[in-house]
């Protein structure tokens, strides 16, 4: 017990320091996004709120691998969140202002363009393309994607089963573990071809079945 306490006096003590001013400063308490467990993965219950006690308070999510199991206040949350939250772990995410726990994780990032609005979303493996944060995940596993559409190509984030099943199913779509991306390239940088019927093919060749399985057993969990 004396464990717990000292690892929440020490979260506690680091979140604080971390704090900016204008939510040190505010009228009101934050107000966060909360959930637990399962309920953190049903679409149902994403825009539970609830307020927090004292204005020193920030919003926290915390995620197991790259689901979220977690999410609310830093003082209301379980004693195992926290204590990730005191050793610095990647799997706690805290923010300050209100509602601001919308997001999956820091690292979580997929190429999020549209080819046929920029054309460089069309030749990913060799454009500057700046990947970009994803928002929270619904599915208990995360993926980035690429799609043909039309005769350009587009790229972004697949955070539900649905979306991510819509991929599978579509042999010209093909997705990725965000894990899998370099410090250079989000891991949707790849082409598929866009004149072929066949892009998941092209995804298997360059990616390997070995990737594929992976996804296929992470989506049957």
């Amino acid at each position: 017990m004396l464990l717990y306490l000292l690892t929440f006096l020490l979260a506690s003590h680091l979140i604080s320091a971390e704090v900016q001013t204008g939510v040190q400063n505010a009228v009101e308490p934050p107000k966060c996004y909360s959930c637990e467990g399962i309920n953190c993965l049903r679409t149902t219950r994403q825009n539970v709120t609830i307020s927090c006690s004292d204005k020193l308070d920030v919003c926290v999510t915390i995620y197991n691998d790259f689901a979220v199991s977690e999410r609310g206040c830093f003082s209301q949350i379980s004693l195992a969140g926290q204590a990730k939250c005191a050793a610095r772990d990647s799997q706690c995410q805290k923010c300050s202002g209100q509602l601001c726990n919308n997001q999956g994780r820091r690292d979580f990032k997929c190429l999020q363009c549209s080819g046929s609005e920029t054309s460089d979303c069309n030749k990913g493996s060799s454009a500057s393309l700046t990947p970009a944060q994803c928002g929270l995940p619904t599915s208990a596993n995360s993926y980035c994607y690429v799609k043909v559409v039309g005769s350009s190509l587009q790229r972004g984030c697949a955070l539900s089963v649905k979306e991510q099943k819509s991929c599978l199913d579509d042999d010209k779509c093909s997705l990725c573990l965000p894990e899998d991306s370099s410090d250079s390239n989000a891991c949707n940088y790849f082409d598929l071809d866009t004149d072929s019927k066949n892009g998941q093919g092209q995804f298997v060749s360059s990616l390997g079945l070995a990737s594929m399985a992976l996804i296929l057993l992470k989506l049957l969990k």
